[in-house]
């Protein structure tokens, strides 16, 4: 009879197999934002949704395990199969040399990518033909059978917070297996001790597994992402990125030994030249700015007081000190970055954010800015750019929050009375920015809101090369006051 077998360790087991599933889908949507790009990683809730459907589709068409088979045994064997299929999938997901960017060029790759991703499939279809045979005989108490469902599935997306910056996100997707093994030890224990035994040894080797995951299991990164070709200095992960850290000697790429920060394996990039042991020294022999050409921001400002929106590296609190800057607020909403800078690794840096006027915050530039009682002479923002959706093909213009017409009216509000807005982004956006400009400016009375505004393009330049990075390199100031002749 329906419902007349369920008892207390469903509940836990459901609560477990619920909180893995959602871990495995969470850590999954990271893991392919770093070995693809950002909108492969979207596609694992599609792939889970399949994985589900599918499942729904066996149990229907199965009847012998939806009516008859012995529940125990089955709940057990299939959250056993969750946990296994979960390390296995993943493993094979680093093994298929599956090119997003080679689809129209190589033939292969329409085979490689259904492969890939029904790869995802498999360990949802084993978590929801469990999910789906447990609320099939429970019926009659698939209220609590529901609300433990719902709790575990809380319980995995908070837990991927801990989860994540502990193990990696190699490390993470092994946890989840861990977690639906200890489901199928629940499930198991009472009716099907084989499967539960051999499910609690899996758990265990899972666990040793996971300490070293990221070494064990390494993720194979798309050839479209630039990462350098040495090994990194130091490597994290959080909820939303995986940061390493490079010490790079001077060579092809580099004038100098830098250090530098890439961004979930090539989405972004962010560097400085070693300053050690004393970025004074270092800022002696400069004769251009760190980065672009930041030196407008600062012309005829004594002292200023800069506010600077995603200091990453920290070449732009270097321009600003050099320029004479009084007061410097950085923004870096990457707690990793900005704890590497601070104290990891902070000899690298030589000091410089050890200056008084120098104050580093972790933070979200915009609700910052909204917060802050402060005025500014300058507020800078660099290429504040990730080319996640442009180099991936998917946007020619990213959103970006710091972009909208209400981030530049808290930027606006908080200049001073001569104060300056600069921001630097590849040509093709910058008469976005200056549209979004000229409608602040008129919002707040501008009568020729072109004499508040300067737009540049990159420097000329004799190669390919070069003039391709000029298209990816432009400036536009916006200004509170009228520019002068002089400026």
């Amino acid at each position: 009879m329906a419902g007349s077998s369920i008892s207390r360790r469903h509940y836990v087991g459901v609560f477990l197999l619920c909180a893995a599933t959602l871990l495995l889908e969470l850590s999954l949507t990271r893991v392919l934002s770093v070995t693809l790009w950002y909108h492969f990683g979207f596609l694992v809730i599609s792939t889970a949704l399949l994985g589900f459907g599918a499942s729904g589709v066996t149990l229907a068409l199965w009847r012998r395990l939806r009516e008859t088979a012995p529940l125990d045994q089955s709940l057990s064997a299939l959250s056993l199969l969750f946990g296994v299929s979960t390390v296995a999938s993943f493993w094979l997901l680093q093994k298929i040399p599956f090119d997003p960017f080679s689809l129209l060029s190589d033939p292969k790759q329409l085979l490689l990518m259904p492969l890939y991703f029904l790869t995802v499939v498999v360990p949802f279809f084993f978590a929801g033909l469990a999910l789906g045979l447990l609320f099939t005989r429970g019926s009659d108490k698939i209220n609590r059978l529901y609300a433990f469902d719902l709790l575990g599935a809380g319980l995995g997306c908070g837990a991927i917070a801990l989860v994540l910056p502990t193990f990696g996100g190699a490390g993470s997707v092994v946890i989840a297996a861990v977690v639906g093994a200890c489901a199928s030890v629940v499930f198991g224990w009472k009716a099907a001790r084989p499967v539960a035994l051999g499910a609690g040894a899996a758990a265990v080797a899972g666990l040793i597994l996971a300490l070293v995951a990221e070494t064990a299991l390494p993720l194979t990164i798309t050839a479209n992402k630039f990462h350098p070709p040495i090994k990194p200095t130091y490597s994290a992960w959080n909820i939303f990125s995986r940061i390493q850290m490079y010490d790079r000697p001077k060579g092809k790429h580099t004038k100098a030994p830098e250090v530098g920060f890439v961004i979930d394996a090539g989405t972004a990039y962010t560097g400085i030249q070693l300053l050690k042991p004393d970025f004074r020294k270092f800022a002696a022999t400069l004769t251009d700015p760190m980065d672009f050409d930041s030196q407008v921001a600062y012309l005829g400002k004594v002292k200023p007081r800069v506010l600077i929106i995603g200091s990453g590296a920290g070449s732009q609190v270097l321009d600003a000190v050099q320029y004479g800057a009084g007061d410097i607020t950085a923004i870096e909403i990457n707690p990793i970055i900005n704890d590497a800078i601070t104290h990891r690794f902070k000899d690298r840096w030589g000091g410089l954010f050890d200056q008084p006027n120098v104050h580093l915050f972790t933070a979200e530039a915009r609700s910052f800015v909204r917060r802050s009682p402060d005025t500014y002479d300058a507020i800078v923002s660099e290429h504040t750019i990730s080319n996640s959706a442009i180099a991936s093909g998917a946007l020619a213009l990213t959103e970006n929050y710091v972009l909208t017409k209400e981030a530049f009216e808290d930027y606006y509000a908080h200049l001073s009375a001569d104060g300056v807005i600069f921001f630097t982004r590849p040509q093709d956006q910058i008469p976005r920015l200056l549209a979004t400009g000229r409608e602040v400016l008129e919002a707040h009375g501008a009568k020729d809101p072109g004499a508040h505004l300067y737009a540049f393009g990159g420097r000329p330049g004799k190669d390919a090369a070069t003039t391709r990075q000029n298209r990816f390199s432009a400036g536009m100031l916006l200004k509170k006051t009228p520019f002068t002749a002089n400026e």
